[in-house]
């Protein structure tokens, strides 16, 4: 009977995997610089999830680079450690099948090379100056030759990181929008527009992005979505749009609502009509009765938080850019201190603020001084910095109220931080 001839029976198969990872061992001529090998091992780390390995590799990385020193790494050099599989086993909390398995696709990701002994047995000695005088394991040297590689990986991955990032926060924007606007619709009885089949398609988009990745998938999705909302924006206006008959028609758009608070006997009614009054602030120069004109709130300081934002040249296309996910609808107006007064009073809706809340701000701090302080809740409220908006919007007026509240700086800090983004 005759035997099927396999002379590598019971040895490594060498295949281009391992002719590649062999080949880019050659390619190290030890750590440049100050580089160590710890910042190789971290540079892989960073670019692990890029290039496809998963948390058992680095596991396994971590570990062999722990019984590497730091001489190893010199030009001329061999980073070789020899542990046993079932030390590595032990070590990792997993059976010697999943090393051996471990360790072949660290081979086919060109992260280690497998030196093997004649007798297939791992083993080395160092020598008294701690050199490796000889042995028989595995070779690290992929990870030293691909140091640039992976730094450049982790910078690439952290940019799309970011972008997707940024795409996400977009898309819940407009969501979110479409979602205040639909309600406030309802609410009113504004019927111009399929409200909930608007609310529903946003959400529909929404759920499909979760399970996009690429960038430019997800930028589709939201060129979509930002333009629905831009839509339904337009239809809001045109149907909440009241004809003009006259300075009474206008005074007396919402007059039918009692915003007064129990504990206040003489109180300014603050409303979203075409035509706001001025705030009845105690500290300030004081508005013209009956004053007229595109823009009439920004004629004059009307408390010290509006001389603040004067002093340091805070106007509204200087919010408008410094929070430009708050502020987003000044592009489809005029930019003046009216459209702001009515975006702020829409973020205060938006996020539960009380109505005595609002007009106290508005008392103390001017109408223009209490919308930029509104926006800036609003804007700190979107990206995290602030959990409750109505305590962080009083704690703003109670340091008007003593002179230490200082808007002109935070728009400055917040206009620096949306440049550097």
């Amino acid at each position: 009977m005759l035997l099927t001839q396999q002379p590598g029976a019971g040895y490594r198969r060498y295949d281009a995997h391992f002719a590649a990872a062999e080949a880019t061992a050659q390619q190290f001529r030890g750590l440049s610089g100050r580089a160590t090998h710890g910042q190789a091992l971290a540079a892989f780390k960073r670019a692990a999830s890029s290039i496809g390995a998963g948390a058992r590799i680095v596991r396994l990385i971590d570990l062999l680079f722990a019984w590497t020193k730091k001489q190893d790494w010199e030009e001329g050099r061999q980073p070789l450690v020899w542990p046993s599989n079932e030390r590595l086993a032990e070590e990792l909390g997993i059976e010697v099948r999943q090393v051996q398995n471990l360790l072949r696709k660290a081979i086919v990701l060109r992260l280690i090379v497998a030196l093997d002994s004649p007798n297939g047995h791992r083993g080395g000695v160092r020598g008294e100056d701690g050199h490796i005088k000889w042995g028989y394991g595995f070779d690290l040297r992929p990870i030293g030759a691909r140091m640039a590689e992976f730094i450049e990986i982790a910078e690439r991955a952290a940019i799309v990181r970011r972008e997707r990032q940024e795409l996400r926060r977009r898309l819940t924007i407009a969501r979110k929008t479409i979602a205040q606007l639909a309600q406030t619709a309802v609410d009113e009885g504004l019927d111009c527009c399929n409200w909930l089949e608007e609310v529903e398609t946003a959400r529909m988009i929404t759920d499909h992005a979760r399970g996009i990745q690429e960038i430019d998938g997800l930028a589709r999705l939201v060129h979509q979505i930002e333009l629905r909302k831009r839509r339904v924006h337009a239809a809001f206006i045109a149907a909440s749009t009241v004809p003009d008959s006259g300075e009474e028609a206008r005074e007396t758009v919402d007059s039918s609502r009692n915003i007064t608070p129990t504990d206040e006997t003489d109180c300014t009614h603050y409303t979203t009509t075409t035509h706001h009054k001025p705030a009845k602030a105690e500290i300030r120069n004081g508005f013209p009765r009956g004053s007229s004109g595109e823009d009439s709130a920004s004629s004059l300081p009307a408390s010290r938080v509006e001389a603040d934002l004067d002093k340091y040249g805070i106007d509204v296309e200087f919010i408008g850019k410094a929070c430009a996910d708050i502020c987003w609808e000044l592009d489809l107006g005029n930019r003046t201190w009216r459209d702001l007064v009515a975006i702020a009073e829409q973020q205060a809706a938006n996020l539960f603020i009380n109505n005595h809340t609002w007009r106290e701000a508005c008392r103390i701090m001017g109408r223009r001084g209490a919308a930029a302080a509104m926006i800036a809740v609003a804007h700190k409220e979107d990206t995290g910095e602030v959990k409750n908006p109505g305590g962080y919007l009083r704690a703003m007026t109670q340091r008007a109220t003593i002179g230490e509240l200082h808007l002109g700086r935070t728009f400055h800090g917040l206009r620096e931080a949306a440049n550097v983004h």
